[in-house]
């Protein structure tokens, strides 16, 4: 039986979910070894893009946060976390100590660089100093204090103003250049006078840190050195080795561990907890428990092997983790519509441009390596790879790397580490459940259309080839192509190998203007592919085969195929209607090779004589 229960799908501000009665999965448990039992001074969580990142923040900010109206009263945070009803994990007796030193007890600079991107540097920056200026006005009673330095009180409304009415005019170099360094030392300056202001050392939160170094490397005009240089600035002014005493804990997440040594070079004192981590490993994403609990609360428990089979399969630490981004907007759906099936929810774009072009560069480079491990991820089977960080994320542009490659795949949520494999150096991977694959079904689909111009040629090329009976140049191109191809398909079938020729054929005919028909009904059976050029007066008539993985089985399956298109009279109605040149060509299949065996043209009569003789 399904109940009356409010979900906010994509909700990320704690405050909001409470206060308006929605679903919330209790993540308040984690504050205490966050602030109590755990003595890492800046942590740095690493999880896929919809994992409750955003959320978890807006939460530890919401506990944290002090009234700076009234620096002692913490009467928010009682309604919020305490009063509310729901019982959550923080309200219990274990945690007074918690309440007691960390509730409402510091003023909190927290950021979301999410949207920092741009066509170009500068449209970025333009972003980062609108966030910038948020900032400012949040914390604008520090320039009517009598306690701030009277020059930091002049360069604090200097930056706000700046950052509320120059965004326009970055194209001005000298402007550019004052943005860059306000981007740079913003957190600092903020953290320095909130620390004179309340004397309380400073909790800073950096929310997706790493978006903006992935949009500079796939923009229009691509600037990752420049805003590479911005988050170093950063780091080195917010997070240092000795820290300033104005901050007490920095915390910051985002998808990729990338450049630990290029971004945070002098903040040596950051802790990383990655996929493999055991410690807050249910932080992120929802549990099992925490999942049957979700499906029971709505009244839902009769979908929870469709929904294990969708969305769950993460395994971060030594836990099962689901979506849960998928997972609530498939609780959402699942109640208002008693019909709903599961479908893909998840869209990871952290890293999606950067995966299907390192895709498109295997194929264009011919490195049958790296495809034929990303078609046995396809085909379900795991893969074992080296853990491997990048420096940069250019390197993912110029390095086909595999081991580096799917390591970017595990932090974007594409892959999991596999049950039976270890977490450290040497792990395999697999692709997690039905939603990331039906992902990386339409990812590969459209590598193999008119938008990837390397595959587009050789397709256009191959269609010319079959027209004009070229089948020597066909086999060697066929089986060229069957090397780069990554199907989504079962590859130990001829299904496989029909899907492969239907996908190179089918749009590169309507390209060209070409009639393309897949198994129609002709003479005594169903063809496989044919060809109908009208303006050249051409049939091609193929039949494909799925032979051994060898030479002489190919041969003989693409005699069999060819022999079917005459036992099965598959010309017989082109004949008839007095087309100049009908083609039979069979082509043989085994393993990424064939063999290609043409009748010649049966229209020719010449040529019919000798095939009966």
């Amino acid at each position: 039986m399904k109940k009356d229960v409010l979900i906010y799908t994509g909700g990320e501000n704690f405050a909001e979910i409470i206060n308006n009665g929605a679903y919330y999965v209790d993540k308040t448990s984690y504050l205490k070894p966050l602030f109590i039992t755990s003595t890492v001074k800046n942590p740095l969580f690493i999880r896929p893009s919809r994992f409750g990142k955003t959320l978890n923040l807006s939460m530890i900010k919401e506990f944290c946060e002090l009234n700076y109206q009234n620096p002692y009263d913490k009467s928010y945070q009682q309604k919020l976390f305490i009063d509310n009803g729901r019982n959550l994990a923080v309200a219990g007796d274990d945690y007074e100590e918690l309440r007691e030193k960390i509730m409402g007890q510091f003023p909190v600079i927290s950021i979301s660089f999410k949207g920092v991107e741009g066509l170009s540097f500068k449209s970025a920056v333009e972003k980062l100093i609108l966030k910038i200026a948020e900032q400012y006005d949040k914390f604008s009673f520090l320039s009517n204090s009598a306690k701030q330095d009277p020059d930091d009180i002049k360069n604090f409304n200097d930056i706000k103003l700046f950052c509320k009415t120059e965004q326009e005019n970055l194209h001005e170099k000298d402007k550019l250049s004052f943005a860059v360094s306000i981007c740079g030392s913003f957190i600092a300056k903020l953290g320095s006078m909130l620390f004179k202001e309340f004397e309380r050392p400073v909790i800073v939160m950096i929310d997706e840190y790493d978006v903006p170094l992935q949009k500079a490397v796939v923009a229009k005009e691509p600037y990752y050195e420049e805003m590479l240089e911005i988050i170093k600035q950063i780091s080195i002014s917010t997070f240092k080795q000795d820290p300033d005493p104005w901050l007490y804990k920095g915390i910051v997440s985002g998808c990729l561990k990338i450049a630990h040594q290029s971004v945070f070079t002098d903040a040596n004192n950051f802790r990383i907890y990655g996929m493999e981590s055991r410690q807050y490993d249910g932080f992120f994403g929802f549990t099992e428990d925490e999942t049957r609990k979700l499906l029971s609360d709505c009244g839902l428990m009769a979908k929870e092997s469709e929904v294990k089979d969708w969305y769950d399969g993460y395994r971060f630490g030594d836990r099962h983790i689901f979506c849960p981004w998928s997972l609530t907007n498939y609780c959402d759906e699942a109640l208002h519509n008693d019909d709903f099936l599961p479908k893909p929810f998840w869209v990871n774009t952290s890293g999606n441009d950067i995966i299907a072009l390192f895709a498109r560069n295997s194929i264009e480079a011919h490195d049958a390596g790296n495809i034929d491990k990303l078609q046995r991820l396809l085909d379900g089977d795991s893969v074992e790879i080296t853990l491997k960080e990048f420096s940069t994320y250019p390197d993912i542009i110029r390095n086909l790397d595999f081991d580096v490659f799917i390591t970017m795949l595990l932090h974007t949520g594409y892959v999991t580490i596999a049950e039976k494999s270890g977490v450290i150096d040497k792990v395999s991977v697999r692709i997690p459940n039905r939603e990331v694959y039906s992902c990386f079904a339409d990812k590969y689909e459209s590598l193999y259309s008119k938008d990837n111009s390397h595959w587009f040629r050789q397709s256009m090329n191959l269609v010319d080839m079959l027209l004009e009976n070229k089948t020597e140049e066909s086999q060697v191109l066929i089986s060229s192509m069957l090397k780069q191809f990554l199907s989504i398909r079962n590859s130990g079938s001829e299904l496989y190998y029909h899907g492969f020729m239907s996908a190179v054929l089918g749009f590169a005919s309507s390209v060209k203007g070409i009639e393309y028909c897949d198994e129609a009904e002709k003479g005594d059976g169903f063809t496989d592919i044919v060809l109908n050029n009208a303006s050249s007066d051409t049939v091609v008539i193929l039949e494909l085969k799925k032979a051994k993985n060898e030479r002489l089985s190919r041969i003989e399956m693409a005699k069999a195929a060819a022999g079917q298109i005459l036992d099965k009279k598959y010309a017989e109605s082109y004949i008839k209607q007095q087309y100049k040149y009908v083609y039979a060509i069979g082509i043989g299949f085994g393993g990424k090779e064939c063999a290609v065996l043409s009748l010649g043209n049966l229209a020719d009569r010449k040529n019919q004589e000798r095939i009966q003789l």
